[in-house]
């Protein structure tokens, strides 16, 4: 659980209360100032009951030590959600009647629940869209990884209300915005891989088997985006090439002891 910041300015471990009323000051060799910084904690949500999408598409292993253990976190690390939170305050002011803006829809997934705030969906048209800020934009027709997953898990969640069958993502930076259409998943493959993932973060939150490590496709969340990097790296993190490669080289050993025990068991039966 979020306790406070971690002060790269020299304040240690702080309260959230603590470090606002320090930076009222205005003292200099702070990075941020009052305002960005009381904005940071505004955007912070509470804990939910249930299991949400952004959970599951986070690092498991990240969840719930966040959960088991006090943690103070560096404002960078929270700064990129309050920034996408700074485009969606600026969308709320707009008048969207007949559209449903950041409604949170719930389901069961294997007895779990599991809840998720797609940012915009417009019924008429059977639209889901979920904006992304980010420092670049993705090549045309590209997605950056897992917001498909992400916009289909919505979509999934929201079925039972709205009959939705367009997806997009519309990213946007500091010079454009770009939209960018979701191909929509049959729900058994979406199943494939939520039903695995809900009853890994169930199990882990309640106690159970802390999860395994992201692998090289999520490595990029150890890269200032956890307060727990060296406690899952010691050695330090390794780049995604180094990783992926590790991964390659297990994956081929379980298939040639596949093989060799097939074929042990062929030469047996001949």
């Amino acid at each position: 659980m979020f306790k406070g910041f971690r002060c790269p300015y020299g304040q240690g471990d702080i309260s959230f209360a603590g470090c606002l009323e320090h930076s009222r000051s205005d003292p200099p060799e702070c990075g941020f100032v009052y305002p960005i910084l009381a904005g940071i904690v505004n955007n912070l949500r509470g804990e939910m009951e249930e299991i949400t999408a952004t959970q599951l598409l986070n690092c498991l292993r990240k969840v719930v030590l966040e959960r088991r253990h006090d943690v103070h976190i560096e404002p960078q690390q929270l700064y990129y959600s309050f920034r996408g939170q700074m485009f969606h305050q600026i969308a709320s002011g707009v008048d969207l009647k007949e559209c449903v803006v950041e409604q949170r829809f719930k389901r069961e997934v294997a007895g779990i629940s599991l809840s998720g705030q797609p940012d915009l969906i417009v019924p008429h048209l059977g639209k889901l869209y979920d904006f992304k800020t980010t420092r670049r934009i993705p090549k045309e027709g590209q997605l950056y990884a897992q917001h498909g997953l992400q916009v289909n898990i919505y979509r999934w969640l929201a079925l039972p209300h709205h009959a939705v069958d367009h997806l997009e993502v519309v990213y946007m930076d500091m010079s454009e915005v770009r939209r960018a259409a979701v191909e929509v998943m049959n729900t058994r493959k979406l199943m494939g891989w939520l039903v695995p993932r809900v009853k890994t973060l169930k199990a882990a939150l309640e106690g159970g088997r802390l999860p395994a490590r992201v692998g090289s496709d999520g490595l990029w969340q150890c890269r200032g985006y956890c307060s727990f990097t060296e406690r899952c790296w010691p050695k330090g993190a390794p780049t995604p090439a180094e990783l992926k490669r590790k991964e390659e080289a297990a994956r081929d050993a379980v298939l040639r002891a596949v093989k060799r025990k097939r074929s042990a068991e062929a030469a047996a039966v001949a």
